[in-house]
């Protein structure tokens, strides 16, 4: 694959609505993961891996700490005269209101389409962690001469999804059907929201859906054209999470505790890049007591944290307890206060001897700069 023949495109705010409470003041993409992530590293990680050196990244709301994240895009090497990554702003279409789907999204980036002079475009969902090898999926593409190229999962069980495709691939990679049921059984092969296209035919397709009143592409592109374009399937089996509720956000960030998923998300031959906060390493005190947890740097604990996934700059103070629980950047756990089954944003205040108990199925999510 010749990586100057191929673009890319992440879509910010995919999904926003299945995490409103955290995606109240942030896009989908900005959300911390894994404690020193947002999730569109995972996306721009991907792209850049792949050699991919101009991106578009397609903004509807709430997009300030986005861009305060990307800034000139050098932690993913993007700062570049040619290329580099282009935030792309909601652009007003015939009146006032926002887009609403990705065919009225990419309509109102079309500039960004017929300007940047690839070959080839790979679509991004802004929702999803996964180390992909891209590379790899638009070799793929090119080798079956495609039309179009979907990334699919399975194994996966999601219960109460919206607008999640799934596939049937026959015995040359070739989509033959499409669906899309309110749950995903494990067997089922669920489309991860990556898709490439030829990029000439992009612009075609999203210009006649667009013109007829489409708005989504599985539904209003693939769904509609897989009887008459070349629709391929790519397997993507490692790890992958996307973002369809709460509880999905908090399994795979406990997915983390798991070896061999953090040997496959964080492949050193596919690095996984984010903005450094150039912090001190973790101290641990002579009372703490620290289990299966992933900690990042620059966080200070004299308490007991087990099962938990810490984000940089965390203070847990002597005798407070942390179990089952995300911890996002610099929040603080007060002496002898008790966090299970929590989610703390950005710096939220746990006062001393403060309890709070969510539970395995529901953890308790506490807003950003709370004092408790």
């Amino acid at each position: 694959m010749r990586a100057s023949a191929v673009s890319g495109i992440i879509f910010a705010n995919s999904r926003d609505e299945a995490m409103e409470r955290m995606t109240g003041i942030r896009s989908m993409a900005s959300v911390p993961f894994g404690g020193r992530y947002r999730i569109i590293d995972f996306c721009l990680s991907n792209l850049v891996n792949a050699g991919i050196t101009n991106v578009g990244v397609i903004t509807k709301s709430n997009y300030r700490s986005l861009m305060d994240h990307i800034g000139s895009g050098a932690f993913w090497d993007l700062d570049r005269k040619r290329g580099g990554v282009h935030i792309l702003p909601p652009f007003n279409i015939s009146g006032a209101r926002r887009y609403h789907g990705y065919v009225e999204a990419l309509y109102g980036a079309m500039d960004f389409l017929n300007r940047c002079n690839s070959d080839y475009i790979v679509l991004c969902d802004g929702c999803v962690v996964a180390n992909v090898d891209i590379s790899a999926v638009v070799d793929f593409h090119i080798k079956k001469n495609a039309d179009i190229t979907v990334v699919y999962r399975s194994g996966v069980k999601v219960q109460n999804v919206k607008n999640m495709m799934t596939v049937k691939i026959d015995g040359g990679d070739r989509l033959v059907s499409v669906g899309f049921p309110d749950s995903i059984e494990a067997d089922d092969l669920a489309s991860l929201g990556i898709l490439v296209f030829g990029r000439e035919l992009l612009i075609e397709l999203v210009n006649n859906a667009y013109e007829n009143g489409g708005r989504n592409i599985d539904v209003d592109i693939i769904a509609d054209r897989v009887g008459d374009l070349k629709i391929c399937g790519y397997a993507h089996n490692g790890f992958s999470a996307v973002m369809t509720d709460m509880k999905a956000y908090t399994e795979a960030n406990m997915r983390l505790l798991e070896k061999n998923v953090r040997e496959d998300l964080f492949n050193p031959k596919r690095r996984i890049m984010t903005k450094n906060r150039d912090d001190m390493p973790t101290r641990y005190g002579t009372k703490a007591d620290v289990k299966n947890s992933f900690i990042a740097d620059g966080c200070v604990i004299d308490g007991t944290v087990s099962d938990s996934v810490l984000s940089r700059g965390v203070t847990v103070k002597k005798g407070a307890q942390v179990k089952n629980s995300i911890i996002m950047q610099d929040c603080v756990i007060g002496e002898n206060a008790v966090v299970t089954d929590v989610i703390c944003d950005k710096k939220v205040y746990v006062s001393n001897n403060t309890v709070l108990k969510g539970t395995s199925d529901r953890a308790i999510y506490v807003e950003k700069n709370q004092k408790l």
